[in-house]
């Protein structure tokens, strides 16, 4: 828990306030952000877009000046982008790609401003939400985790939802900031902990999402209709909006990705690892980790997660 929170919860920090509404007073601050790729671009837009002064960096440099329309300003290193910010984000495919960032010779290590709050809402794990706080700690900034629930949609509408990890006084320095690109934040616990609560939320969607696909091929195979097969997993007493979001595109088979299921693989291994953590191997998750394997090395692993579904009816 965080140590300076006296009652020692966690939860949704107060005061809430919905993602779109404009900073208060006085609290509008110097923003870089880190990785504006297809999850990171709408979140930066939206930054702008609630008036913050923004500097972008992105290994692709087209996706980083694309954001200049709306006053951003791309920089050509992750040193240069995080000089004078306030508040760093970070918004990257793993902990790999954030460790990079931080390390490299021209990296954000060597330009983050003392005392600067740096907000990594990749979805990396526990261990490496760890392992980058103490980097960032001996650089003189200020660490907290806060990785999101929600894809290309909600990134774009701003509806995010941040399970955040870190001291309660850094998370609310970075709160403005985060509601920006969030209708919602809840807070963990301490640095981690926001891994900790998206990793085990992810945990449900693969569960979600292996019956989804696995119970339509069955369906299909047993000489079901797929619209009448989806028809009553989102209306029926199973309905999740997880499903329902994903009714049109499954009908017609479009498996252009929203979020790619080698992603899925990933999120699904930090799973793994976590249950390593703590002592407590649950084996249901882990067989869908393995269908997910197979689904990647089946060649699905750029398509959407719910390419999954090939898998399944190859079997």
């Amino acid at each position: 828990m965080p140590k300076d929170n006296p009652s020692g919860s966690a939860g949704p920090v107060p005061p809430s306030r919905s993602g779109n509404s404009m900073p208060p007073s006085g609290a509008v601050v110097p923003v870089a952000f880190l990785g504006t790729g297809a999850m990171g671009g709408p979140m930066a837009t939206n930054i702008a877009k609630k008036g913050f002064p923004l500097a972008v960096w992105n290994r692709s440099q087209d996706r980083s000046t694309a954001l200049a329309s709306l006053g951003a300003i791309p920089r050509g290193s992750p040193r240069e982008c995080v000089q004078g910010a306030r508040v760093v984000v970070t918004m990257l495919a793993d902990e790999a790609a954030l460790l990079d960032v931080l390390e490299r010779q021209d990296g954000a290590l060597v330009g983050i401003e003392k005392d600067a709050i740096f907000v990594d809402m990749s979805t990396v794990g526990r261990a490496g939400a760890l392992k980058a706080a103490e980097l960032v700690k001996a650089a003189g900034g200020r660490f907290v985790d806060a990785p999101v629930s929600g894809s290309l949609g909600p990134a774009e509408r701003g509806e995010l939802v941040a399970m955040v990890g870190g001291r309660l006084n850094d998370v609310m320095r970075a709160q403005p900031v985060i509601l920006s690109m969030c209708r919602r934040m809840i807070h963990a616990g301490d640095i981690g902990q926001g891994q900790a609560l998206k990793v085990v939320l992810n945990g449900v969607g693969a569960h979600h999402l292996a019956a989804f696909v696995s119970m339509l091929a069955l369906g299909e195979r047993a000489g079901l209709a797929r619209r009448v097969v989806i028809d009553a997993f989102c209306s029926g007493a199973f309905a999740s909006p997880s499903y329902v979001s994903k009714r049109e595109k499954m009908l017609a088979k479009d498996y252009s990705p929203e979020f790619t299921l080698a992603l899925g693989l990933k999120d699904a291994l930090l799973n793994v690892q976590l249950q390593q953590e703590v002592g407590l191997p649950l084996p249901v998750q882990r067989e869908i980790t393995r269908a997910l394997e197979k689904a990647v090395e089946d060649g699905y692993g750029d398509e959407d997660l719910y390419a999954l579904e090939k898998y399944y009816k190859s079997l």
